[in-house]
């Protein structure tokens, strides 16, 4: 930054629209490098949703650039910030499970993250992919732990293989908490500017699938929700960071 010529200069010398795309990558790198443990999704559109199911009805959605942990949040890292691990498979790299959507929420809060939005998670997953899996069409367990290849079981985050934009284990291991009611008439009224997902209800969005679940809920398009309160060895979840929070 200070080898570049500074701004009024620039201005006078009729150069500010070159420099500018500069700066704004300068800036990004910058925040992407101070937190290695998470990618940084560029902003834009993309189409949210398929036909597969009714509540997924396909969309445009366009959202701000953010970032996004590379796995699900693992038993230690919970642990450590929360003081307990609810767990019921144990393992220090083992994605913390049975947590409700509210200690998931407050856990990203407390480190200066926060859920994604289903729209952010969905993105992320998808990798600029329109396939059923964002790794293809036909199921790959080198890609997810799923029904035919957990044991029954979850496994160290990171294990499989990572999408397009470096992201692990977005399908199958376990579902994830995002920060949405659940809604299944809101995708034909969702505004097309960073959906935040509908006002309320009483359940929260999971996505990803998990190990106890067969390829069709690995779909990186498939819905599905649960009471927040609850507790359940197959749902975990992972945390975002908007741009300007870095």
């Amino acid at each position: 930054m200070n080898n570049l010529p500074c701004i009024p200069s620039l201005v006078r010398r009729g150069m500010i629209w070159a420099v500018i795309p500069l700066f704004i990558f300068m800036m990004v790198s910058q925040a992407s490098s101070k937190n290695e443990s998470m990618v940084l999704i560029p902003a834009g559109e993309f189409e949210m949703g398929s036909k597969a199911a009714e509540d997924e009805t396909p969309h445009i959605a366009h959202l701000s650039a953010f970032f996004i942990d590379k796995h699900e949040v693992t038993q230690e890292q919970f642990e450590k910030v929360m003081g307990n691990n609810p767990s019921d498979f144990h393992g220090n790299n083992l994605p913390v499970e049975q947590v409700t959507w509210y200690e998931a929420r407050d856990y990203c809060h407390k480190i200066g993250k926060r859920l994604p939005t289903e729209a952010e998670w969905e993105k992320a997953a998808r990798a600029g992919s329109d396939t059923v899996y964002y790794w293809g069409d036909e199921i790959d367990g080198d890609y997810a732990w799923y029904w035919d290849n957990s044991q029954r079981t979850t496994h160290p985050v990171g294990g499989t293989k990572p999408n397009a934009l470096g992201v692990r284990d977005m399908s199958g291991n376990v579902w994830e908490w995002v920060a949405d009611y659940y809604d299944d008439g809101y995708y034909p009224a969702s505004p097309k500017e960073n959906p935040q997902g509908p006002f309320t209800s009483k359940y929260r969005v999971i996505r990803g699938g998990s190990w106890r679940d067969l390829p069709d809920f690995l779909r990186t398009t498939r819905r599905n929700y649960d009471l927040p309160a609850g507790r359940f060895n197959h749902i975990g979840f992972r945390c975002a960071q908007s741009v300007e929070k870095q």
